[in-house]
Parts: C-alpha cells; sequence; structure tokens
C-alpha cells in the first residue's frame, strides 16, 4: 500500500477539502465512485432490466426449466429439491443432488415476491452482478486507493465473467460465485495477524466459502486448488501459524455449512453420467478455447452453438487480458522500487503469480495438467479459470495505477507510463464496445416461449441421467419415446386411484383382485422407499430402463413411494447443521467482543477526561 493511500484512509476529509480547493477532479468523492460504479452495473444490466425478455442462448430452455421445476419441488415440501419427477419423460432426475441450488433459492424467493416469473428471472441476473460490483470493489479497495479501485472495477464490470457469462449461459451461477470469490479472497488478505483469533475474518472466509459452494461448485473446486498456492505465499507474508489455523478451518468450516449438498455431489457422482457428459464436451478442442474461436471459427460450426456469443466472449477475455498484461508490464519494469510504495510488495508479485497461472491454465500450455488431473476434466472448460483470474488481474491494474501516481506525486516523469494508460483507455473502449455489441444486439427469446420453456418439463438432460442398470449403450434408450404409464400393474384387472402425487412423495391406492408386479415409471435411484398399508417393501429394478418393481398381495391397499435421505445425505445435513451451529457460536462471541472492546474505549475516554 503506498503511502498516498494510506494517507487518504486516515484524513480522507481532509483530501477531499485540498481536492476542492484545487477544483473538480473525477471519483474525487466515495458518492461519485460509489453512483459511477452503479452506473456502470446498471448500463451493463440495461437489456436485462428494460427487455421484455432474457438473452437467447443453446442452454436458456434448460435454466429456465430448471428453475421452473426447481420452484414447483420446493413448494411440494422438498427444502432441497434432489429428485425432480419430470425429466426423462417422467422417469426423474437427481438434478439438484449435483447441481448447485444457491441461483434457485433465490429465483424462488425473487418469484414469491414479484408474483412474476419472468420478473424473477431478471433480477435473478441482476442481483449477482451487483454483488459482483460491490464485493469487487470493497476487495479492491482493500489493496488500492479508492481512485485506482475504481477504475479496476470497471474492467470487471465489462469484462467476460459477470454478464457476458449471463448472456452465454443464461443463468447467473458463475456470476454469483465470482462475487463470493472476491468476498472469499477479502475475508483471508484482511486477517490481523496481531489478534488471537480474528473473528471477522474467520465469518466472512467461511460462510463465503460456503455460499460459494453452492453457487458454483466448479468456481469452488477451483479455487480449492488456487488456495494451496496462495496459502504458502501468504505465509510469507504474515509468518505466523495463527494465520495458517484461521485459513485452514475457515474454509472448512464453510465446507461443513455447504455440506448438505457439497458431500453428497461429490461422492454420489458415480451414479449419474456427468463425468461421461462432461468429458465429451469442447474442452478437447482446446487449440480453440481461448481467443481463437474468434479468429478462425465460423458461427455455423458446432463450438460456437451456431450462435456469434462465444466469439464476443472471447474476444472479451482477451482485451481484459491485454490490459492486465500493459500493467503487468510497468510493475516488471519497477520490482525493484516497489518495496518504497507498497507496504506489502509480495502482494503483488502473488497476484502477478497467480494471474499467469490462471491465464495459462486457459489455454493449450495446460493441456496435460488436465489429462493428469482428471477431476480438472469434470469442470468441462478451461475458461472457468476467467473466474479466478478477474481478481488477480483487476489487483495488477490497481497496482500499477498506485505506483504511478507515487511517482507522479514525487515530481518523476511518468510520459511514457501515460502513454500505456492512453493504450488502456483504448482497451478499454474497446471492452466496452465488444459488450454493448454482444449485450444489445442479441437474440431475445420471446415472453410467450420463455414461459412454454419454464413448462417444458419433458427435456431430457442425459447429464444428470441416473447410470443404474450399467448398461454401456445407455444413450440408446429413447426415453421421449416411452409413453408407458407412471403406475404400471402386470394384470390390466387393477383399480388405481392417486391420492398424493409429489416429486418427493406419491401415495394412491391400489385394488385388485390377485397377487401382482407393480412398476413405477420413476428410476430407482439410491433413496426410493415404498411402503405398502404402513410396511417397508423390497423394491427390485427394471434391468432395461432403471425404473423401481415391487410385489403387491391382493386385496386393498395404499402404497406410499417416498425419497428419503440415504445414510450419505442425512448425515451430512447433520454435518451442516453442526457447521451452522459453530458458525452461530463464533458469529454471536465476535459481537460479545466488539461490544466489550467497545465499552472498554469509552471507559478510558471517560477516565481521560
Amino acid at each position: 500500500m503506498t503511502q498516498s493511500m494510506q494517507t487518504e484512509q486516515t484524513i480522507e476529509p481532509t483530501s477531499i477539502n485540498n481536492a476542492a480547493a484545487k477544483g473538480y477532479q473525477f471519483l474525487g468523492t466515495r458518492t461519485e465512485r460509489v453512483v459511477y460504479l452503479i452506473l456502470l452495473t446498471l448500463f451493463s444490466t440495461g437489456p436485462i432490466i428494460f427487455g421484455k425478455s432474457i438473452p437467447s442462448h443453446a442452454d436458456w430452455h434448460i435454466h429456465i426449466e430448471h428453475a421452473y421445476n426447481f420452484k414447483r419441488c420446493f413448494w411440494q415440501g422438498q427444502w432441497l429439491p434432489r429428485w425432480i419427477d419430470a425429466h426423462a419423460s417422467g422417469y426423474g432426475e437427481p438434478i439438484f443432488n449435483y447441481y448447485a441450488p444457491l441461483v434457485y433459492y433465490l429465483f424462488t424467493f425473487l418469484e414469491l415476491f414479484f408474483r412474476d416469473a419472468v420478473l424473477a428471472i431478471k433480477w435473478t441476473f441482476v442481483i449477482p452482478m451487483i454483488l459482483c460490483t460491490v464485493f469487487g470493489y470493497l476487495y479492491l479497495r482493500r489493496h488500492g486507493s479508492p481512485y485506482s479501485s475504481a477504475i479496476a472495477m470497471a474492467f470487471v464490470i465489462f469484462s467476460p465473467a459477470i454478464h457476458i457469462f449471463i448472456y452465454n449461459t443464461n443463468w447467473p451461477t458463475s456470476t454469483l460465485a465470482l462475487a463470493l470469490l472476491f468476498l472469499t479472497l477479502y475475508g483471508i488478505d484482511i486477517f490481523d495477524k496481531e489478534k488471537d483469533f480474528d473473528y471477522k475474518s474467520f465469518l466472512i472466509v467461511s460462510m463465503s466459502f460456503a455460499l460459494m459452494a453452492l453457487a458454483h461448485l466448479a468456481t469452488a473446486f477451483i479455487f480449492a486448488l488456487i488456495s494451496v498456492p496462495y496459502l504458502f505465499m501468504n505465509l510469507y507474508i504474515h509468518r505466523s501459524k495463527k494465520f495458517v489455523k484461521n485459513y485452514v478451518l475457515s474454509l472448512a468450516l464453510g465446507a461443513l455449512i455447504a455440506g448438505f449438498y457439497l458431500f453428497p455431489a461429490c461422492a454420489e457422482k458415480n451414479i449419474v453420467h456427468t463425468d461421461e457428459i462432461l468429458t465429451q464436451a469442447p474442452l478437447w478442442d482446446y487449440s480453440k478455447n481461448f481467443l481463437f474461436t474468434y479468429l478462425d471459427r465460423h458461427r455455423d460450426d458446432g463450438y460456437a452453438w451456431a450462435i456469434f456469443d462465444h466469439r464476443y466472449y472471447e474476444m472479451s477475455n482477451g482485451l481484459f487480458s491485454v490490459a492486465v498484461l500493459l500493467c503487468f508490464m510497468i510493475l516488471i519494469l519497477n520490482l525493484n522500487n516497489l518495496g518504497r510504495y507498497f507496504k506489502e510488495p509480495f502482494r503483488i508479485k502473488m497476484a502477478m503469480i497467480l494471474f499467469t497461472v490462471c491465464f495459462l491454465m486457459m489455454t493449450p500450455v495446460s493441456i496435460f495438467a488436465w489429462i493428469m488431473l482428471k477431476p480438472m476434466q469434470t469442470i468441462q472448460f478451461p475458461w472457468r479459470f476467467t473466474t479466478l483470474l478477474l481478481p488477480f488481474g483487476s489487483l495488477i491494474i490497481v497496482y500499477a495505477i498506485d505506483l504511478v501516481k507515487a511517482f507522479a506525486d514525487e515530481k518523476i516523469n511518468v510520459t511514457g507510463y501515460k502513454m500505456t494508460f492512453y493504450a488502456m483507455f483504448c482497451v478499454f473502449c474497446m471492452l466496452v464496445y465488444v459488450d454493448v455489441v454482444n449485450m444489445y444486439r442479441w437474440k431475445w427469446v420471446p415472453e410467450n416461449s420463455l414461459l412454454k420453456a419454464a413448462l417444458n418439463v419433458l427435456w431430457g438432460n442425459e447429464e444428470y441421467r441416473p447410470s443404474l442398470t450399467g448398461d454401456p449403450n445407455w444413450k440408446q434408450v429413447n426415453y421421449r419415446q416411452d409413453f408407458t404409464p407412471s403406475i404400471e400393474p402386470s394384470s390390466g384387472y387393477s383399480d388405481i386411484n392417486l391420492i398424493k402425487w409429489y416429486s418427493h412423495e406419491r401415495i394412491f391406492e391400489i385394488i385388485s383382485p390377485e397377487n401382482q408386479q407393480i412398476r413405477l415409471r420413476t428410476f430407482y435411484f439410491p433413496g426410493w422407499a415404498i411402503y405398502i398399508d404402513g410396511k417397508k417393501t423390497d423394491v427390485s429394478m427394471d434391468p432395461k430402463n432403471g425404473s423401481m418393481l415391487f410385489r403387491m398381495p391382493a386385496g386393498k391397499h395404499i402404497i406410499k413411494v417416498v425419497f428419503e435421505l440415504t445414510p450419505l445425505r442425512q448425515g451430512s445435513a447433520y454435518v451442516s447443521l453442526l457447521g451452522f451451529i459453530i458458525y452461530i457460536f463464533l458469529f454471536i462471541k465476535s459481537i460479545q467482543k466488539t461490544k466489550f472492546t467497545i465499552s472498554n474505549i469509552a471507559k478510558n475516554e471517560v477516565s481521560v477526561t
């Protein structure tokens, strides 16, 4: 941190008065900076806020349908709707046993508030973008001056991982995860080694990491990889066992809090075809994955999904990286002088190292790392490292601007640096242009089609289809052409009366003159249990399609089919409850400690008076 930055933090009102005496200074006040960032964010979200619908992409109908079914199953009584009964033509799928649910919770409660599905979807997009701006500025302001933090945040606002992710995937999971990543890094970096236990840092890191995992599992996984070198680099600064304890335990508590989703998602992944689907994705067309899509791919090619969106994404990604590399060179040329102007100069080197690592992980250079680390293949796209590249890249911009400002304050000739900043301004203009073209010339989904998609409950998403029968030719089973009944007795002479039919619970009455086998048109995924007149019965599986089979005696019987918690899911729920109780306990302790400190300060002031 520069000396000028330290002065501004301690006597900012005086600095403002001096600035006022010298004349108007752009972004000279805190209010102006906040308004500036909010206006930029609103500009970037303008098409979503004021448009009649949402942008169109190959995945939009999947996410809208998921959101609708999540809301429907939630209000049916599944607090975490692990089982969506409408998928695979009624066979059902365990979507949210694996897919991060936090954004879908946000949509569910916004829809309850607005009473309008389209409006709820719009603000499900906008809220994560605003949070990304707020938390991003908070993180950057921790390391730099207000002026440089506001400028760097402008690059982030028009960067690919905020709204271009939304326009490309039509669901803001990555954007919300980026906001929580900023908050997690902020919590780590505010650690105070002078305290025996830093409650503030610990509580921020644990909760933000938990929410990051619930927002986007791929981002949380990548952060877990980066957190290892980040820990050792921070040890060079803190040189304290307290930091190691705070760092490791806070992330562990965050994992515990998110455990009700996190542990089943990781441990039960072998029951679905997720890995098989993801590793067949564009990861292996690696040479076209960073910027190259824009240069040598035709818009009708499969990788761009016959839409021009990824060209703008790649171009935006490249422009942001060019801006960072210009600042990178400024810092490289002044490595020997960093200690004069910054309190913790090693943080600059950390940002440069981690930015370089994330950048390389998005290029063909890292193909061997993706091959050797098999878990990385399930995150599907190398450009997911953009989420980690943004915080460290924006930090480099902050440090470079503050360094040049410190040179200018010392009357050092900065003409060459001014030319670099002019080039950065040109890059920023191109970044905004690419973004505006991407936003305002997009193909929009007609509102009537949007609502129809929310009801498109027959979508056959192979990614989460249960792998129960072990059939290597599982894709050849066409469930869309399966029109068998939901409840099918082996004998046609039976009377079936439905009493209740929810996604996770079905109750019906069967009157049959003879013993027979009943087939339920539902995958026999772990957790399903069947009760006949209140007594649990044995269930078998149809070897052809994985549906449930059970024997029923003659007579009149009440059948109850329930999707229960397996021991793993139940144990994970208890672990999450325990983690949340620990968090609340520490939160109360931190409040008590703060009150005690404030009361001591007040007493000391009274005694001095």
